[in-house]
């Protein structure tokens, strides 16, 4: 299925324009891509450590969780909202590089579980402001979850760069 998705990608207009490097009016269009990806990554990553740390009890401001994540929440979503665009982009003008790659297939998977904890720490508090601290179980979950995402974050963050250097599958 991704072979198929993979080799219809390159044959686009789309796939054409992206990957053409040698015309003065493309020629930027990757680099610059993966440029706004990697500030993305460094948005997101800032944003989601600082709630992740107030979640193990790292304090860097008085506020509850849920004042501090509603003013990060806009980050995240605008950063993620770049890197879903950016990272099109050069899944386009490299479809084979990124969907046939056994590393890029973990980033996303993790990507969607760090997204899905995300979405859950909101939605908690937007509810009871309180939700992470009513009661020990909710902090040890707190805890839990901070921690997983942490690791998934930097793993995704590992995975992205181990894309350009891990190989794609071979299917032949």
């Amino acid at each position: 299925m991704l072979l198929d998705l993979s080799d219809w990608l390159e044959q686009t207009a789309l796939h054409t324009f992206f990957a053409d490097t040698t015309r003065l009016e493309t020629w930027l269009i990757i680099p610059l891509s993966q440029t706004i990806h990697i500030l993305g990554v460094a948005v997101v990553m800032t944003a989601v450590g600082m709630l992740n740390l107030q979640l193990l009890g790292v304090r860097v401001t008085k506020q509850s969780f849920a004042e501090f994540s509603a003013g990060w929440m806009p980050w995240i979503w605008a950063a993620m909202a770049a890197l879903l665009l950016t990272g099109v982009i050069q899944t386009i003008a490299e479809p084979t590089r990124e969907l046939m790659n056994n590393t890029f297939r973990i980033k996303i998977i993790m990507l969607v579980i760090v997204v899905a904890i995300t979405v859950f720490y909101r939605t908690q508090v937007k509810k009871d402001p309180g939700y992470w601290q009513r009661s020990g179980e909710r902090r040890t979950a707190a805890y839990a979850l901070a921690s997983l995402s942490l690791v998934l974050w930097l793993g995704i963050v590992a995975a992205g760069r181990l894309i350009a250097y891990v190989g794609a599958i071979d299917v032949s």
